[in-house]
């Protein structure tokens, strides 16, 4: 029987693995946040938080008149960032089953996260709820198709990303998940809908390339077992990952944008006040600020 996910939270090299996945992502995602006018006393929803990077810009932004909700299945990562910021709530959530506070958030963020998961018109539909009318659904998945591709070589580093997102999808990963995040927001009849797709160039040797690197450690066992591709076939390809002298490009990732339909959400309507220096209201929110709360008793994603 297939797995329900390709990564184990408890890896001990997973917090690694999250944080070089921000090296290559956050800075498109950040620009994107800022382009949706994030504000101070915004309530905003981050799920599959991982270690925690977008939760923290999304905090700083708001300030102590808004509120973030750091959602994940494994939380511990995220507990130092509630103590240091203490708008900031942390909740250990499934959104395979768990539902969410309703009509709570002004936004709502997800990155790599639906493209692991059985159901997303469920997952999407419990996102949809939480929001606000008019407040925004943000959701970022990825088209695998362009990865590693590079001006050297049709061949690049294409045998171990065959056999690596093969496995991956016998494990419920979506290689074109970006996509379906699309056609979903449209089938709800969400607001305004829009997508984009980015890509970055990434350098043999950076942090960037280490992301890499530690995918195809994780995978090694799994490929190597199923006979796809060599252990020494696998060392060459992780020395070529190392090597500065080698550029690729990443995955596509496809940022979709909606909005829930229905008037503007206060806090939205007051973004132009809070930002000339008026106090914005914190609203009826959800939780008890304490920075460990708990919307329900099982896990979510990373």
């Amino acid at each position: 029987m297939p797995q329900t996910y390709v990564f184990d939270p408890v890896w001990e090299k997973e917090t690694e693995r999250l944080r070089t996945n921000e090296a290559i992502w956050d800075p498109g995602t950040f620009e994107r946040l800022e382009r949706l006018g994030v504000a101070p006393g915004w309530h905003c929803l981050e799920v599959g938080a991982g270690s925690g990077s977008v939760a923290r810009w999304l905090a700083e932004r708001v300030g102590p008149s808004g509120r973030v909700t750091a959602a994940d299945l494994q939380t511990e990562r995220l507990l130092p960032l509630a103590e240091e910021l203490p708008w900031l709530e942390v909740v250990h959530h499934d959104l395979c089953s768990d539902e969410l506070p309703e009509a709570a958030f002004d936004l709502v963020h997800a990155r790599m996260l639906l493209q692991h998961l059985p159901d997303r018109p469920a997952a999407l539909a419990r996102l949809v709820r939480a929001l606000r009318p008019g407040g925004v659904l943000f959701l970022e998945d990825t088209d695998s198709s362009t990865l590693f591709r590079t001006a050297g070589s049709e061949d690049f580093l294409q045998d171990v990303r065959a056999a690596g997102y093969g496995l991956m999808r016998q494990s419920g990963h979506d290689p074109r998940g970006g996509h379906v995040n699309l056609r979903l927001a449209l089938a709800a009849g969400l607001d305004d809908v829009t997508a984009e797709g980015r890509v970055v160039m990434v350098r043999g040797g950076s942090d960037q390339a280490r992301h890499y690197m530690l995918w195809l450690e994780f995978m090694r066992p799994r490929i190597v077992e199923a006979g796809l591709v060599t252990d020494a076939r696998i060392d060459q390809a992780l020395a070529e990952m190392a090597d500065p002298a080698h550029h690729w490009l990443s995955q596509v990732l496809i940022s979709t944008v909606a909005r829930r339909p229905g008037a503007a959400s206060a806090r939205g309507a007051a973004t132009a006040e809070a930002t000339a220096g008026t106090e914005v209201a914190n609203g009826n929110g959800n939780g008890s600020g304490n920075g460990n709360g708990e919307i329900a008793t099982a896990g979510a994603g990373s």
